[in-house]
């Protein structure tokens, strides 16, 4: 989910040829309600495998929230941004950061559609080299939602109900890739991230995002 589309603090960065986009005056205004939903989704996702000393990085901090909350919680949080105007503790393009110390947990939530997927994959085999016990991301899928509900049955689970089409298009500005558009979908990335050394621990979506915990294969074995 994007929302600094049609920014008036849109700022650019060249590196290789290659313009990263990006903002940071959304961080300053209430995000929707569905993007706190989409917060309680990284805190469950992360929450229960973090222990007492762990250190964290979150690259991609946003308006600051996840890594404020875990702090609030006695945490060690590490920020990385490329944006100096989110006051994050590393100003740094993630694509050519060489990431010289370890963290047993990276956070990248919304983040990698931002760079080219050939970058993509450099910058995951990176941090399978960094990230001692877990690597957590989500990104977004190339559909538009037409209808959505949420069930409540009594003495039932929860159902969802969803009707959705491919985009076949990227309309979300400052993405380069998106899950389902054209060759990128699960299969070609479960493949990429085979070869970066991690296994895939859980996955699941939610709406137009897909969330996703890694383990570094030295982990496993």
């Amino acid at each position: 989910i994007e929302y600094m589309t049609n920014s008036s603090d849109a700022k650019s960065q060249f590196l290789d040829g290659i313009e990263y986009q990006y903002s940071s005056d959304w961080i300053q205004h209430l995000e929707s309600e569905e993007h706190w939903r989409f917060y309680w989704h990284q805190i469950n996702l992360v929450l229960n495998e973090l222990e007492e000393g762990d250190t964290i990085l979150e690259i991609g901090p946003g308006s600051g929230f996840l890594s404020n909350y875990l702090r609030s919680k006695g945490f060690s949080v590490t920020t990385m941004d490329i944006d100096e105007q989110k006051y994050p503790d590393i100003v740094a393009n993630v694509v050519e950061y060489p990431f010289p110390d370890r963290y047993d947990h990276i956070m990248a939530f919304e983040v990698f559609e931002h760079i080219p997927f050939i970058k993509f994959i450099d910058v995951l085999t990176k941090l399978g080299k960094t990230a001692r016990k877990n690597l957590f991301l989500s990104l977004p899928r190339n559909y538009k939602i037409w209808f959505h509900a949420d069930l409540v049955i009594p003495y039932f689970r929860s159902i969802s109900f969803t009707i959705k089409t491919k985009r076949y298009k990227i309309i979300t500005q400052n993405h380069f890739w998106e899950l389902d558009y054209k060759n990128h979908n699960l299969k070609s990335l479960a493949v990429a991230i085979k070869e970066a050394g991690f296994i895939s621990a859980k996955i699941y979506k939610v709406k137009l995002l897909v969330f996703f915990q890694l383990k570094p294969k030295s982990q496993i074995l």
